[in-house]
């Protein structure tokens, strides 16, 4: 019984989201700046509510539970360093982002190195969809391997699904639908997660069991946030691999800072819902832990959360807290396939193939792109086992690309569209034998290939063009 009670609220909260985003198709279609940046018209409430929604995905979730679980709560820092960076970015880089009116990170690329025809456009995009791709593959993954486990069906069938079903909402009305969707799936996932830590604190015993259990264990060192056995070589490693990413940050995040109405909304909007993210993660970091305590470490790690929910099967609880995960999953996915839509049908369609495309032109691309990428992501995500390890996979590979010539552009003097150009391409080729495996994508790796692609930069011919900061 509770199994159908859980079919018919998921399906009411598919059809809600389905609603929501019809409500506001007219408006989204009135323009492509509508459609693709809410005519720069965002207050703090949806900003707030659109980054926290994507910030807190299912894949993040599940794959920092898992660690935490098999590793304890210092691995909260995974995740928590790319909130730390970010800070960093919202202080010192949102500010000159919006005086500059860039839409994008390739915007930026396009800015500082504007030879042939902006073609640093090209690489840029195909990085970023790299990022986008393995993000929407992994909330793919999460979100049809609860489906199974809860209802029992063919993990491929499920996985189809969750594509058709996030797919179809997303291309509706465009980041309007995004954003209204995202204040509802947010108000849920908060609440939800805040009731899932409880009740597993609960069936943990309490705090004073879950401390005896890993006393008894040998391992009390897992209850703290900054125990670990790491040395500084290798936290230096990481946050130089996976940390600097989050200094540029994602195409999602940029889309928003300009769809804000006012340059502190994009700036407040930025940092209070990141401060509010480093504190769920938090929470979520000690879901493993107390997970662990219940099932005294004999569960399977990647799958705890889903044992979790299936023993809460004649709970009165099970029902929020699987539509609250539903909730983290979908709210993260639908921003990063956006995102890959519009960037397309801009940098793309807009800059190389049809030069007088309108705004009708403009969104269907955008859509067309929207299913493309998350056909892609289906793809990946028919084959993930690690769900975190594809994470840090897609951001090292992408800062391979990316993040030496981002930094040259806003920092060097001495940088030039060819030196960028050529960092890119070799840093393509390097990813490109990653991705075959000829080198495996460690931090180590990501570091000698960010480093190889500076260092190229700097072979080639080199400019004294500037950026002026100055241009509203």
């Amino acid at each position: 019984m509770a199994m159908i009670n859980s079919f018919y609220f998921v399906a009411a909260y598919i059809l809600i989201l389905f609603l929501l985003s019809a409500f506001l198709i007219r408006k989204a279609l009135n323009s492509f700046e509508e459609y693709g940046y809410c005519g720069r018209s965002l207050s703090i409430g949806f900003v707030f509510f659109t980054y926290l929604g994507t910030w807190i995905g299912g894949g993040t979730i599940i794959g920092l539970v898992s660690r935490s679980y098999d590793f304890g709560a210092s691995q909260y820092w995974i995740i928590a360093m790319s909130c730390v960076a970010e800070l960093f970015f919202a202080l010192f880089f949102i500010g000159k982002i919006r005086r500059l009116g860039l839409k994008s990170v390739t915007d930026f690329f396009a800015l500082r190195y504007p030879g042939h025809r902006e073609a640093v456009r090209i690489p840029a995009v195909a990085a970023l969809l790299i990022r986008n791709v393995t993000m929407v593959a992994m909330q793919f993954a999460a979100l049809s391997y609860l489906v199974t486990f809860v209802f029992g069906i063919n993990r491929n069938l499920a996985l189809l699904l969750v594509f058709l079903v996030i797919i179809s909402y997303t291309v509706l009305s465009g980041l309007w639908g995004v954003a209204v969707t995202d204040i509802f799936q947010g108000l849920l996932q908060t609440a939800g997660l805040v009731m899932l830590v409880i009740i597993s604190l609960r069936f943990a015993g309490g705090m004073k069991a879950v401390t005896s259990f890993y006393n008894a264990q040998g391992n009390l060192e897992n209850l703290s946030l900054f125990a670990t056995d790491m040395s500084w070589y290798e936290i230096l490693l990481y946050i130089i691999a996976f940390g600097l990413f989050f200094l540029m940050n994602d195409q999602t995040n940029w889309e928003r800072i300009y769809a804000s109405k006012g340059s502190k909304t994009a700036k407040w909007g930025f940092m209070i819902p990141l401060v509010v993210t480093m504190i769920m993660l938090v929470m979520i970091t000690y879901l493993g832990v107390f997970q662990r305590a219940i099932f005294n470490g004999t569960a399977e790690s990647a799958s705890i959360i889903y044992n979790f929910i299936f023993n809460l099967a004649d709970s009165k609880w099970m029902i929020p807290i699987l539509v609250a995960l539903i909730a983290a999953i979908m709210s993260s996915a639908d921003s990063f396939l956006l995102a890959s839509g519009v960037m397309i049908s801009e940098d793309i369609i807009k800059r190389f193939i049809i030069r007088d495309a309108g705004d009708k032109e403009m969104i269907f691309f955008a859509r067309v792109f929207v299913v493309v990428t998350g056909a892609i992501a289906f793809a990946f995500a028919i084959n993930i086992e690690d769900i975190l390890y594809l994470w840090l996979t897609g951001i090292g590979m992408t800062s391979i690309i990316l993040v030496p010539g981002y930094f040259l552009g806003w920092f060097s003097k001495h940088t030039s569209t060819r030196g960028a150009m050529a960092g890119m391409i070799v840093g393509a080729l390097y990813v490109f034998a990653m991705g075959l495996g000829f080198i495996k994508a460690g931090p180590l790796q990501v570091c000698v290939g960010m480093a190889l692609n500076l260092a190229v930069s700097f072979c080639f011919a080199r400019s004294k063009l500037r950026i002026s900061f100055d241009r509203e």
